[in-house]
């Protein structure tokens, strides 16, 4: 059973809209892009092997994905770690295209047709790592021993996986996503016998869930962006910014679309990109309106939670919006 789906991480979703809201032509938005590519072409890889993941039994696994856990002043996080009262397993996902030659202490990729080569640490010291911290936690929290194994799973069908040779570790724990299941079986044939009961696999599996603490990060300050380089309606035809606002509805200069809502999309922007609260002051230069009464209108009809009254009123971030 899935105790953790696998969902994008704040990291991504903050970097997607950050991408569509910032100008092309901003110093940063390389940076920004090139990022948010990477991001995600690893959460492309972590879904692959999450489909096949899906395919398991409902019963045999406790199955989390994302799993981001409190070491020390710390964290650590794995991209799907399954748990039973026999063993568990950590995978980690890695997505590269190209030759991937892996070698004890780096993994290489070289593209095709590209002369060059990028350098990245091995994912199965990475893996090994994570492998250790958690082994770590659960000492710290009084869980029994549990025999752990680890998995590097490449995601990428297009990839060629090359071994350095004699390296019998990545032979062993390097696969392609198609063979997990495979992999999954030889584990569990492997350990056959519980080694904690069913209360306890009970009291980790909550544990691990009570422990989970996704990433949040400032993003406009990892750039050194303000967010008055950020502001207004995007146009959902054309994505040009801004909108403005009629009164009754947005109207697009750049396409001469109109819509009735659009501002509810560059609202929840807001609380991604900048901070979960809201004044309507801070409505009225985000979404560039022409007065407080507006701002006053629009968040009327959004029934967002508030604290405070009249002009100290602050608006917050529901748990699911919009």
């Amino acid at each position: 059973m899935f105790d953790l789906e696998l969902t994008k991480s704040n990291d991504l979703v903050k970097h997607e809209a950050l991408v569509g809201r910032l100008d092309k032509n901003h110093p940063k938005f390389p940076e920004v892009l090139g990022n948010l590519k990477k991001l995600s072409a690893g959460y492309r890889g972590e879904k692959t092997v999450d489909y096949f993941l899906k395919s398991l039994p409902p019963k045999r696994h406790h199955i989390f994905q994302g799993l981001r856990l409190p070491i020390g002043k710390n964290f650590f996080q794995i991209d799907s770690l399954m748990m039973s009262a026999k063993s568990g397993l950590l995978i980690e996902s890695k997505n590269y295209a190209g030759t991937l030659l892996f070698e004890k202490n780096q993994l290489t990729r070289t593209l095709s047709g590209s002369t060059e080569s990028d350098i990245f640490q091995n994912p199965l010291t990475q893996a090994n790592n994570h492998k250790i911290l958690l082994k770590y936690f659960f000492e710290k929290n009084k869980i029994p021993v549990i025999p752990i194994e680890h998995l590097v799973c490449v995601a990428n069908t297009t990839s060629n996986i090359v071994i350095s040779p004699g390296y019998i570790e990545a032979d062993k724990r390097v696969t392609r996503a198609e063979n997990v299941l495979q992999k999954i079986e030889e584990n569990d044939k492997f350990y056959n016998k519980a080694v904690i009961d069913d209360k306890t696999i009970g009291k980790l599996c909550k544990l691990l869930k009570t422990q989970h603490t996704p990433l949040t990060n400032d993003i406009l300050q990892k750039y050194g962006i303000h967010k008055s380089e950020i502001t207004g309606v995007q146009c959902p035809r054309c994505f040009s910014i801004p909108m403005l606002y009629r009164g009754r509805y947005w109207d697009c200069l750049s396409c001469q679309m109109k819509a009735r809502d659009p501002f509810i999309k560059a609202i929840n922007e807001y609380f991604l990109l900048i901070k979960p609260t809201i004044t309507n002051q801070e409505l009225v230069e985000f979404l560039q309106l022409p007065s407080a009464r507006a701002a006053t209108y629009l968040l009327s009809l959004l029934n967002l939670p508030y604290t405070g009254t009249n002009k100290g009123r602050v608006y917050h971030q529901p748990p699911l919006f919009p």
